[in-house]
């Protein structure tokens, strides 16, 4: 009659052991080197296991003496495994472990050859590893650097740009960066503005409304002052005109330069907010001439609401405006409350962090800044006020 501690063991090896085993043995055999040195093992252990469950069932009080005979050669046939297995945590710190490295590129043979002066060989080396991996966007920006800053081939730099931007599945930032990097080559090497406006207005058309679309918009609103720079820079001649003699031995020296009219500044800026409603910088100007130079601090707080109200700003430019605002309400209208309302948007809008935290801290100060403050002389706006003084929109 078999014993009920056989049975109850047995139940336990089909039902749980032999399929954690069947799966150890899986695994293992996927990840060994020596395949079939494994194999012989796990037939030796399945002839060990064998004798064991018959010498197990021996009626005799040294049964356990000649279980343990195969059981210690069984222990030592996998002893190495299982040692290694337990000590893999700690080896794969200093190792990196058993696991497959992730494929990637590598350009260092190309930055090599570069460095050489061997820009052929360079490009090939490139070549190679887009073979590879057709879509890797250091490999793209890479060659097309080759191409544009050590061969000077505008042309198969752009098209090796756009060969990346035609792609699928691309993330926005690399799109977006290949884009910005195509309209630096543009407006550098090409000196056309026109070229380069194209490029960032591809971002404004791939991905509206976002932070990328917003950051082209900038760059676009500026480039017609970079053009104008860039054509007087190659195409006009410089003429030095001689300055004022012995203008330190003199009591009463006239100023170099007079400082630029502010009806003038304003009219400048109001034509550039025309041409380009996006552009912040200009707009932020706007607002401070407003207010320090016309003391018309409403048309101040228009501009500023403005750009409060973008959508794709990151929250320190949207935290920066409301400082200004409370600035502009210390030192133009010398009004406490103002500023203090302001800044109270501030924590309100960002709680928890560190912009909430300056806030509340340039709270405690307001007095001493309203003390420090000294009220400007009133000039009086001109025609432009009702083009864009009085605007809500900001395009």
């Amino acid at each position: 009659m078999t014993h009920p501690w056989a049975n109850a063991i047995d139940t336990v090896c089909w039902v749980l052991v032999l399929p954690a085993l069947a799966f150890l043995a899986y695994r293992s055999y996927k990840r060994s080197d020596d395949r079939g040195r494994l194999v012989l093992k796990w037939v030796i252990s399945a002839a060990l296991v064998w004798i064991i469950r018959v010498l197990a069932r021996i009626p005799s009080p040294f049964t356990p003496i000649f279980v343990a005979l195969p059981a210690v050669a069984l222990g030592v046939l996998w002893a190495p495994s299982i040692g290694a297995i337990l000590a893999g945590p700690l080896t794969g710190a200093f190792d990196g472990g058993d696991e497959e490295a992730e494929a990637k590129p590598f350009y260092y043979v190309a930055e090599g050859k570069r460095r050489k002066g061997l820009y052929e060989e360079a490009i090939a080396e490139v070549r190679k590893q887009l073979e590879q991996f057709p879509g890797d966007f250091e490999g793209h920006t890479m060659l097309a650097t080759i191409q544009m800053e050590d061969l000077k081939d505008l042309p198969a730099a752009q098209a090796t740009l756009n060969e990346f931007l035609e792609l699928p599945d691309r993330a926005p930032n690399e799109m977006a960066a290949a884009l910005h990097l195509l309209a630096d080559w543009q407006l550098q090497f090409g000196r056309d503005a026109q070229a380069a406006i194209g490029s960032l207005q591809r971002i404004v058309q791939l991905y509206p409304g976002t932070p990328f679309a917003h950051a082209a918009e900038q760059r676009i609103a500026h480039l017609g002052s970079a053009d104008e720079t860039s054509r007087v820079r190659y195409q006009g001649k410089f003429t030095v005109t001689p300055g004022e003699r012995d203008l330190g031995l003199r009591k009463d020296s006239a100023p170099v330069s007079a400082p630029a009219d502010p009806h003038v500044l304003a009219e400048e800026y109001v034509k550039q907010l025309e041409l380009h409603p996006s552009d912040t910088d200009t707009r932020e100007k706007l607002a401070v001439l407003y207010a320090e130079q016309f003391q018309r601090l409403d048309l101040a707080a228009d501009q500023l609401e403005q750009l409060i109200g973008l959508p794709a700003e990151p929250p320190k430019h949207v935290a920066r405006w409301l400082n200004l605002l409370a600035t502009l309400h210390i030192k133009v209208a010398r009004d406490v409350a103002a500023a203090e309302s302001a800044l109270h948007r501030i924590i309100e809008r960002f709680p928890g962090g560190a912009l909430a935290s300056v806030a509340a801290g340039r709270l405690a100060s307001l007095q001493s800044e309203l003390k420090s403050s000294q009220k400007s002389p009133t000039k009086t706006l001109g025609a432009y006020e009702k083009d864009i003084g009085l605007k809500q929109s900001h395009g």
